[in-house]
C-alpha cells in the first residue's frame, strides 16, 4: 500500500507540473475551485500518508516492536529493535533524492535561465518544484548525515561509553534530543534544504538580465544567508552524530515520545 502511495504522489506531481508548466492554474484542475492552491501540497500529503504503512512495513520486516506501560512524559511506550539496513538499501535512496532534486530545481532552473521553455507557465509550477524540490534536497544530506552516525556511532560508543553515568542529566538530554528525537537529523535536513536553494538565487539574478551575453550575478547577501544557515545547520548535525552516543542507547534501536 505505501508503495502505490509513493506512485501515485509522483504521478500527481508529474501531472500538476505538466499542467502548470503548460499555463494552466490550478483551479482548472478538478476539484481545483474548491481547494484552490492548496492542491500545491497533494503529493506532499500523499507522501506523509504513504510513509505510515511504509514505516511500519519496514519495522515489522528488520525489528522487533513492544509496547509497555508508561507515563505519558516518561516516553518509551513503544519500542523498536531493528536490524541494520543493509549499505545499498542507503545509496539507492540517496540517489533518488539527488536525481529528484535534479530533476525538479537544478534542470528546471538552468532551463529557465537559458531557454524561454518556462515562459507560458503559471506561477505555481515554480511553488511545486521547490517545495518538493527542497524537500529531496533536505533528504539527500540527511541520508549523509545518518551514514556518518551509522559509521562512527559504534566505535565511539566502545572507546567512550563507559564513562556514561546513567540517570545523569547529560546521559538523559542526549537520550531526549538524539534517541528519541533525532534532533541530528532534523538540522542536516535543514542543511540540505538550504543547500538546494542556492540555484533559486542565480535564476532571482537572471531575471535582471534581457540579453543571451548577460551573465546572471547572484546576491552575495542572498548567498551567504543560504551559505551560513547551511553551515550552522550541519555544524549541529555533526555534533549531535557524533555525540549521539552518549545516550547509552543502542543506535538500531528508538522508542516514542510518550
Amino acid at each position: 500500500m505505501g508503495g502505490a502511495l509513493c506512485a501515485a504522489a509522483v504521478v500527481v506531481l508529474c501531472l500538476l507540473v505538466v499542467r502548470t508548466a503548460g499555463g494552466d492554474h490550478l483551479r482548472e484542475f478538478s476539484g481545483g475551485e474548491k481547494w484552490g492552491d492548496n492542491l500545491i501540497t497533494a503529493p506532499f500529503l500523499i507522501l506523509m500518508v504513504a510513509a505510515a504503512p511504509l514505516f511500519l512495513a519496514e519495522y515489522h520486516r528488520r525489528g522487533l516492536w513492544f509496547t509497555r506501560e508508561r507515563g505519558f512524559f516518561q516516553g518509551g511506550s513503544n519500542v523498536v529493535v531493528l536490524r541494520p539496513a543493509r549499505l545499498r538499501f542507503r545509496a539507492f535512496w540517496l540517489l533518488i533524492s539527488v536525481l529528484a532534486w535534479a530533476a525538479l530545481i537544478a534542470g528546471p532552473v538552468y532551463y529557465d535561465i537559458t531557454t524561454d521553455v518556462f515562459a507560458d507557465a503559471d506561477s505555481s509550477l515554480w511553488t511545486l518544484l521547490v517545495t518538493h524540490g527542497l524537500f529531496a534536497s533536505g533528504m539527500t544530506v540527511l541520508l549523509l548525515f545518518s551514514l556518518l552516525k551509522r559509521m562512527t556511532y559504534e566505535r565511539l560508543a566502545a572507546r567512550f561509553g563507559g564513562g556514561i553515568v546513567y540517570g545523569s542529566a547529560d546521559q538523559r538530554a542526549w537520550r531526549f534530543l538524539s534517541y528519541q528525537f533525532r534532533f541530528e537529523l532534523w538540522f542536516a535536513f535543514g542543511c540540505g534544504a538550504l543547500l538546494g536553494a542556492i540555484p533559486l538565487v542565480y535564476q532571482l539574478a537572471a531575471e535582471s538580465c534581457y540579453t543571451n551575453e548577460c551573465v546572471p550575478v547572484p546576491d552575495a547577501g542572498q548567498l551567504a544567508w543560504l551559505i551560513w544557515g547551511a553551515a550552522g545547520c550541519a555544524a549541529f548535525a555533526l555534533i549531535g552524530c557524533l555525540s549521539a552516543w552518549r545516550s547509552g542507547e543502542s543506535l538500531y534501536s528508538g522508542e516514542s515520545v510518550s
